[in-house]
């Protein structure tokens, strides 16, 4: 597999990864932005990705008012019996569809050719261990056991925004098809300027043909509803960081995805302390992928 993460540089050019050679080097970038490599033209031209971004834009203003006026209702506490399961499916839903107006609104930033990484020192462990505690909720639900393997502290340079969203789907798509009852396990482990970050599973696992398209654009399991994008932005994401995405099969008997990034951390060693995930904004980035992810469950037959 094919490393990634990327940088934001301290102003100075910093040394090129000794494994990746000048291709590597031209990842590095002073200032607060950083470019990606070229990358072969998308399947969605410019004037169509704007249009996307637009509607988007659009549709969340309205669904962030349904949102706000089901909780209302919920917390006044005047609800009962049909009336509350009737808000409580309208509030599941609305999380639904602004979970696909975020994910359609993401990717075609994603497909962009300009689409530049704000990265920045972030600690990968504590994002690693927040985006898992966010999910808490629906896998104690399910009876799960979530397993958290992370460092105590692994500063790198990052896209924080990306990191949650590629953590917080490979999470969900864990969660999603794992066996009641049973392990999903996410670690986090660094070496030889690499860090690697595993989710696990003992669902049924990716048939070995389907390995590879799996991460292609509106691609669904037979189990999976939705837009089919989320393994689609896990793989964008890595890439777009300069890593690379692949899914086996895992010892717990299910999937194994693994993300492989390499581990740049010049700023970190320079003096430049990595603050803690924010833990408010965090929340809000999970909440439409984790509330949509408990109303699939709850809705599926034979789940407890």
């Amino acid at each position: 597999m094919k490393p990634g993460a990327d940088a934001q540089g301290d102003g100075e050019d910093a040394e090129p990864d000794d494994r990746g050679g000048p291709e590597t080097s031209r990842w590095w970038r002073s200032g607060r932005h950083v470019a990606p490599e070229p990358v072969p033209p998308r399947a969605v031209d410019g004037e169509h990705r704007q249009l996307l971004a637009d509607v988007g834009h659009e549709l969340k203003s309205p669904l962030s008012i349904v949102l706000a006026l089901c909780t209302r209702l919920e917390t006044a506490g005047r609800l009962d019996g049909d009336d509350a399961e009737d808000v409580a499916r309208i509030r599941a839903n609305a999380y639904s569809m602004l979970r696909r107006v975020q994910d359609l609104m993401l990717m075609a930033r994603l497909e962009s050719p300009e689409q530049q990484l704000e990265a920045a020192v972030i600690d990968v462990g504590a994002i690693v261990r927040a985006c898992v505690d966010g999910f808490a909720s629906v896998a104690a639900q399910r009876g799960m056991d979530l397993q958290v393997e992370v460092p105590d502290a692994l500063p790198a340079m990052a896209d924080e925004e990306k990191v949650v969203s590629l953590v917080s789907n490979l999470v969900a798509n864990a969660i999603r098809h794992a066996r009641t009852r049973v392990t999903v396990r996410c670690s986090v482990t660094a070496a030889a300027g690499r860090m690697t970050l595993e989710v696990a599973d003992d669902g049924p696992g990716v048939a070995p043909d389907q390995r590879e398209t799996i991460f292609e654009r509106y691609r669904r399991g037979t189990r999976s509803s939705g837009t089919g994008l989320g393994l689609a932005i896990v793989s964008e994401i890595a890439v777009l960081h300069g890593g690379s995405v692949a899914v086996g099969d895992a010892p717990e008997g299910g999937a194994l995805f693994t993300v492989e990034l390499p581990l740049r951390t010049a700023s970190a060693t320079l003096g430049t302390v990595p603050g803690p995930p924010r833990s408010l904004a965090l929340a809000d980035r999970q909440r439409p992928i984790v509330e949509e992810l408990r109303g699939e469950l709850d809705s599926a037959p034979g789940r407890a």
